[in-house]
């Protein structure tokens, strides 16, 4: 790759070589001063802090991270540039380049470029044309970025429930659900319906990852469960094969945590899967809210031909219990300080004259989510199902 490393297609765009092999002067002037230079993974390219007498890198083989203190800001591949302003503004750098496998980069010292720009000042057109077509580049692909976490997004709230009406005719049945989508698309999802006459469905689940695939994954996850539900299936059998429905050509190795229920509106039984997912709230009619006892087993779509058990609760006329996402209980504060299970379950207790409003009490739940966060950016879909007896 040393050899010919100019030939590549990565500096043949940067450079601007035609097929004829010329390019303008500045360009030519940049490409013979470049040269090809190896790091390890974990040896940093570049150091914030440090003097930038190193100049700038085009990354040609590998992958690495963009570190401002230990924080995770960027990551840079085959195609990409770091520490170009450093050939012509002052300073020192303002993050850590850190290769996180073998990298091959064609590197631009800055001593070396002021030599040369000296010399010609057709060098300096060069580079500035060269950091154009990246910014250029960065904002189509940030546009292109954003239309696709919108149509994310919309896949991700098109396909909820928005109307609860028709499961109020059921007997002490007042149920409600509500997601608050991130800024960065998720993959939460819940869904209520109805099996039979008497026996209601409700589920709540968040797929691994973000943006478009956890979208897409999310749509194909809802529609197995509900399929395979309203064939009758019991809900530990329909458990197991929507996982290995999920497993098959699952090339994004996304999974999903789910709380899967079904409640008989005559018996009061709740028969529910807990696939990997938060343990649902529950209280009885003269009693306070408490995590349900229940076991956990794995997340659905991360390994085939998995047991789910099939467990039971009592939920009675004057029962409440609330499903939720990480994204409630892992809502952080400005100071970095975790809502948690505890301040849940003391929200839900402390709005007990709302517990049986189901639409109050979610109001009454993500306000609260609100005034602890104190203007902390929302970093998950925050989600709630919500049923009242």
């Amino acid at each position: 790759m040393e050899n010919d490393w100019r030939q590549l297609k990565i500096i043949r765009d940067f450079f601007q070589i035609r097929d004829d092999g010329q390019m303008p002067e500045g360009s030519r002037l940049l490409l013979e001063a470049a040269k090809p230079v190896r790091f390890e993974a974990g040896e940093d390219l570049m150091t914030e802090g440090a003097e930038p007498d190193d100049g700038m890198y085009i990354f040609l083989e590998g992958k690495a991270q963009v570190l401002i203190g230990t924080n995770l800001v960027n990551e840079l591949s085959e195609g990409d540039v770091a520490g170009e302003l450093a050939l012509i503004k002052d300073g020192v750098r303002k993050a850590t380049v850190r290769a996180a496998t073998p990298v091959l980069c064609a590197n631009i010292p800055r001593g070396l470029f002021e030599e040369i720009a000296e010399k010609n000042r057709k060098v300096y057109g060069a580079l500035l044309e060269l950091l154009y077509t990246k910014t250029t580049q960065m904002v189509t692909e940030r546009e292109r970025l954003r239309s696709e976490l919108e149509v994310a997004a919309r896949i991700q709230t098109g396909f909820l429930p928005k109307s609860f009406e028709e499961f109020q005719a059921l007997p002490d049945v007042h149920i409600t659900a509500r997601m608050k989508p991130a800024k960065e698309v998720g993959g939460d999802f819940y869904d209520v319906f109805l099996i039979d006459d008497h026996r209601m469905c409700f589920l709540i689940a968040d797929v691994s990852g973000k943006g478009v695939p956890a979208a897409l994954f999310m749509t194909v996850a809802k529609a197995q469960i509900k399929t395979h539900m309203k064939l009758g299936i019991q809900v530990g059998r329909m458990a197991e094969l929507v996982n290995d429905r999920l497993n098959d050509d699952n090339e994004e190795s996304l999974f999903v945590t789910a709380f899967i229920a079904v409640l008989d509106t005559e018996t009061g039984l709740l028969t529910y899967v807990n696939a990997g997912h938060n343990k649902p709230c529950i209280s009885t009619a003269k009693g306070k809210f408490r995590f349900l006892d229940c076991k956990a087993d794995f997340v659905l779509g991360a390994m085939e031909d998995l047991p789910y058990r099939e467990q039971t609760a009592q939920l009675d006329a004057g029962s409440r219990i609330c499903l939720y996402t990480d994204g409630v209980t892992e809502a952080f504060d400005k100071d970095g300080v975790m809502f948690g299970d505890d301040r849940l379950l003391e929200t839900l207790n402390r709005h007990m004259d709302q517990a049986d409003a189901p639409e109050e009490l979610l109001d009454a739940l993500y306000g609260e989510l609100e005034h602890f966060a104190k203007g902390a950016p929302q970093s998950d879909d925050i989600t709630v199902v919500y049923l009242a007896r």
